[in-house]
């Protein structure tokens, strides 16, 4: 333990940390045709020296036929070229041993769950792990409460919708993490840090163009002079130079993305709604947005109400110049991407996950407000985030996929299918659990005692 640093040995949430890390690795994910679509793009790199995925469609459904005549991976790309230099090592002792299992079309099988699970190590779970508790030191170094750090902490690890696809290459995971980077180091001032991971966030996931404005828009409120804008662009040039040269080399514009050119098949459109690339609306639907917010299926008030309090920061006496905007806008900017495309429901999941870039910096910002919520409204935030977390728990035996059905009633449902796996799983994560609190208890650090409040 002496070799690990002192910000991590002594952190305050470091259970929490574990824990996370223990339940991210103990429940085989593999995220179906959404992940292969990245898994292909890899693959193809590491075996097929291209970024086409011409010799790998037959893995997924989700991919992009460009004007040159290739098929590419419709997801945006910057999972791919994090995982690459691990990818590439993994590939190139895993392939060698499976030449016997390669195809008549010359490839070697998709990646096996040991290869996958590294790489889900290597892109998001021990990277989020690190950068929650680095963020909970600077934190404590500030002299935030205590409760207030324990609440971002749980509601990072656990209490959203991107927590629960650290162990899948969705793509939500380390997007995720990259956003909640951006949104530290901005509240930090660190405005070159932030440049390069709202652009690697960005290149993650390209919902994350709908909080930009918010970004430029906080960073002048607060700094009131262009200097702190340049720092956010030069820190985002590494970025943009991938974005550029990826979407070019692919698309033949940086300006296009493989949304554009999407398999049709999985295209859902807004009826009598103005599209844009055949599945985005400009102006989303009052309906979808009421599903995304109070739906039973994929709402927010279903699993992860704490959440709500997010609107009230830009409306809250003593909220930091900038803050309150930057993670309103955030939100609200990803609910309108959200409200206005046709397949708003994300297809099989545990959640609203298209916004879910954005829901570990939601965590963080009222953490950063908690001095300015009265005790009643910080028991409400307590009791929001409770029901995310039992959530968590009800999911955590089952894929990480599910129907476009009522979430709660469905999990419940499927509890006695396979009950000795399931009651294994459950048992394991009680386990998990109990060792967490008790390690916390013993510390003096148990968040949910008076004094937390």
């Amino acid at each position: 333990m002496k070799y690990v640093p002192q910000w991590i040995r002594q952190s305050s949430v470091l259970a929490w940390g574990i824990l996370f890390i223990l339940l991210s690795v103990s429940v085989t994910q593999y995220g179906g045709t959404n992940a292969l679509s990245r898994d292909a793009a890899l693959r193809a790199i590491t075996e097929g020296h291209t970024l086409s995925i011409d010799n790998y469609r037959d893995w997924t459904i989700d991919w992009a036929h460009a004007p040159n005549g290739h098929y590419y991976s419709n997801k945006a790309p910057g999972p791919v070229f994090l995982g690459l230099p691990l990818m590439v090592i993994l590939d190139a002792v895993i392939i060698p041993l499976q030449s016997h299992r390669i195809d008549k079309q010359g490839r070697a099988p998709q990646p096996p769950y040991a290869e996958y699970l590294l790489l889900m190590l290597w892109l998001q779970i021990i990277p989020f792990f690190l950068l929650v508790l680095y963020i909970c030191h600077r934190l404590e170094i500030i002299g935030l409460p205590l409760p207030a750090i324990h609440f971002f902490a749980l509601a990072a690890f656990f209490g959203n919708t991107a927590a629960i696809y650290m162990n899948s290459n969705f793509g939500h995971g380390v997007a995720g993490m990259l956003f909640l980077g951006a949104f530290f180091f901005w509240w930090e001032k660190r405005y070159v840090l932030t440049g390069l991971f709202l652009s690697w966030a960005l290149l993650s996931d390209y919902g994350v163009a709908f909080a930009l404005p918010f970004f430029l828009i906080a960073t002048l409120l607060r700094e009131r002079k262009i200097r702190a804008l340049m720092d956010i662009g030069v820190g985002a040039i590494p970025g943009a130079c991938v974005w550029i040269w990826y979407h070019t080399v692919c698309f033949g514009s940086p300006f296009h993305t493989g949304n554009q050119y999407t398999n049709a098949e999985q295209i859902e459109t807004l009826p009598g709604m103005i599209s844009l690339w055949g599945e985005y609306s400009p102006f989303p639907s009052p309906l979808i947005l009421v599903q995304l917010l109070f739906g039973e299926t994929r709402g927010i008030l279903f699993t992860q109400p704490w959440m709500f309090a997010v609107f009230l920061l830009p409306f809250q006496r003593g909220t930091a110049r900038g803050l309150g905007l930057l993670a309103f806008g955030s939100l609200a900017g990803l609910l309108w991407m959200n409200g206005g495309f046709g397949g708003w429901h994300g297809g099989w999941c545990v959640g609203p996950r298209y916004p879910s870039v954005v829901y570990p910096a939601m965590a963080l910002a009222l953490a950063l407000c908690w001095i300015n919520f009265n005790r009643q409204e910080r028991w409400l935030l307590w009791c929001g985030l409770a029901v995310a977390l039992l959530f968590r728990v009800l999911v955590y035996p089952f894929s990480n996929l599910a129907p476009e059905e009522p979430l709660w009633a469905y999990h419940l449902k499927h509890i006695p299918d396979h009950l000795g796996t399931n009651a294994l799983r459950f048992a394991m994560a009680f386990a998990f659990i109990a060792a967490a609190l008790y390690w916390q208890r013993r510390r003096g650090e148990f968040p949910f005692s008076q004094k937390s409040v």
